[in-house]
């Protein structure tokens, strides 16, 4: 077995000064003994970004930062993380990625995990009439439809056997958009002919609708659309007549609507 045989110049050199300080990057590189990710195994929110620190040890135990020096890094996994060439990793999705790194043959990873935000305790699918939501503290699953001939709303519990229930918003008319905020407590339908919201909060463990305090909500005229804010705070209308939007504030202890004249 051929082994490699360390030069007497060398090693009285090594004797004076750091591995890491005295060599050419080409022969340092024989002797470091591992490559370090940090920190390791963290977790970040969605909306967040992780800066990973690559260090390189040397046998005499000297480390150096290699973080932007000559360093690769990969994702294993993009859909929930993606990082760039200077190890700044960004979340996608929640979920878990591997992040990879290497420098010179050396390699280390770490697992990323991805949360929710700590305002954020719903998941959303769907469209502006149907919304299908996850409670990500207990994973269970309702479906909110619009239902606009009815003025009404249906609530069904998915997974769960219950039958689907209907909630009236009358006097108000026209039901056509629904939208919920991030901590999945508060359902939001816009109402477009009677240009209005009813604000509701979801009871997730009994799957009901209750009205909030002061719902309905008036708004300007020919509202077409509404979008809660990603923080929860806020609610945007847009309006069909002049391209408008208005806005309102949101209460985080009740879900009521204030105008926010902006």
């Amino acid at each position: 077995m051929f082994k490699f045989k360390v030069p007497v110049q060398i090693i009285a050199l090594l004797s004076i000064l750091p591995l890491s300080a005295c060599l050419s990057s080409a022969v340092s590189n024989l002797f470091i003994t591992g490559v370090k990710l940090t920190p390791a195994n963290p977790t970040i929110a969605i909306g967040a970004t992780q800066q990973f620190v690559l260090t390189a040890t040397y046998l005499d135990g000297q480390t150096t930062n290699v973080t932007t020096d000559d360093s690769t890094y990969a994702s294993d996994n993009k859909a929930v993380a993606t990082v760039n060439g200077s190890g700044l990793a960004t979340p996608v999705a929640i979920g878990t990625a591997n992040i990879l790194a290497s420098y010179h043959g050396n390699n280390t990873k770490t697992v990323l995990t991805v949360a929710a935000a700590a305002n954020v305790a719903s998941a959303v699918e769907g469209d502006s009439r149907v919304l299908q939501v996850t409670n990500l503290r207990t994973g269970q699953r309702m479906t909110f439809a619009a239902n606009g001939l009815a003025d009404s709303v249906t609530i069904s519990r998915d997974g769960e056997g219950m039958a689907a229930r209907e909630i009236s918003v009358l006097p108000e008319r026209g039901p056509g958009w629904l939208a919920i905020d991030p901590s999945g407590n508060y359902l939001y339908v816009l109402n477009h002919a009677s240009e209005s919201i009813s604000a509701f909060t979801v009871n997730w463990k009994t799957g009901e609708l209750n009205p909030t305090v002061s719902s309905p909500f008036p708004v300007a005229a020919k509202p077409s659309s509404i979008e809660v804010d990603s923080d929860g705070a806020g609610l945007s209308v847009a309006h069909i007549q002049d391209s408008s939007i208005s806005r309102f504030r949101i209460d985080p202890a009740t879900g009521a609507l204030t105008a926010d004249p902006q």
